[in-house]
């Protein structure tokens, strides 16, 4: 009944985000994301145990600046390792809803933001094991710097799904922050942009970890168009420097490639 509803609400969607297309000023954009990660790291967590995922969405955002998102997660191979039963059984669901603004427009502390909802829905499993929600905020200051670095954070507030939750002391607050930088290459690589990233958190009891800095996130990815679709293509690459063993033991690196397009 929980897919029926989901696919019913999508299509539903999907239909108001194609008839809000053929007025003049359009009121809806649709963003299908099609994306593959050579390893599933989540807030600094291994979350398959050293084994990619295929993870597609679909976002819905209005002009408004509200939208809703559904994105999945299934693993590339199954098998049991570690704390994992099987790797099938994590495929994963995550709704968000969420609202998109901006604050101080054209001053130096202009700042884009991102506030929302959001529910990770393990499908295969009951809903009390490991079903959990959020509440977080983004943003970042392109202006601040006066240079191609922009500065950002994000707060994460998770709590499980039920009182009576197997995970039931699992909440607790994730705080990152960082920037990007638009490395200037574009006399050698006009045609290839490439962003750097730096990200560092502090893990204040999430999923039963220590109240500590947890890791540390270095990313370079660039964006491409495709000539025939015009649609996206994201390819990336991280490395993860874990610092608390309760988030993770070991450091991390993989890769990720996005396909997607907007209508």
């Amino acid at each position: 009944m929980k897919k029926t509803m989901i696919v019913l609400v999508l299509c539903g969607l999907a239909t108001a985000a194609f008839a809000q297309e053929q007025k003049q000023e359009k009121d809806w954009t649709t963003t299908v994301d099609l994306s593959y990660t050579s390893r599933y790291i989540w807030r600094g967590y291994d979350v398959l145990d050293n084994a990619g995922a295929f993870q597609p969405s679909v976002d819905f955002l209005h002009s408004s600046g509200l939208g809703a998102t559904l994105w999945m997660s299934y693993a590339e191979r199954g098998g049991s390792t570690g704390s994992i039963d099987s790797r099938a059984d994590m495929a994963e669901y995550d709704y968000t809803v969420y609202y998109k603004g901006k604050a101080f427009a054209g001053d130096c502390f202009e700042t884009n933001y991102k506030i929302g909802w959001r529910y990770y829905d393990y499908i295969r499993r009951a809903t009390k094991e490991l079903d959990k929600q959020e509440v977080f905020l983004e943003f970042e200051m392109p202006q601040l710097t006066g240079t191609p670095l922009i500065p950002h954070a994000g707060i994460y507030q998770i709590w499980p799904s039920k009182g009576d939750s197997e995970i039931d002391d699992c909440s607790g607050t994730i705080y990152l922050m960082g920037f990007s930088y638009l490395l200037p290459t574009e006399e050698m690589l006009p045609n290839l942009p490439l962003t750097f990233s730096w990200d560092i958190a502090f893990n204040d009891g999430t999923m039963y970890s220590d109240h500590d800095w947890s890791h540390m996130v270095w990313g370079l990815e660039t964006k491409l168009t495709c000539p025939f679709t015009g649609a996206k293509i994201v390819p990336a690459f991280y490395f993860q420097n874990s610092f608390e063993d309760t988030v993770n033991k070991n450091d991390e690196y993989w890769g990720t490639i996005s396909y997607s397009f907007a209508f």
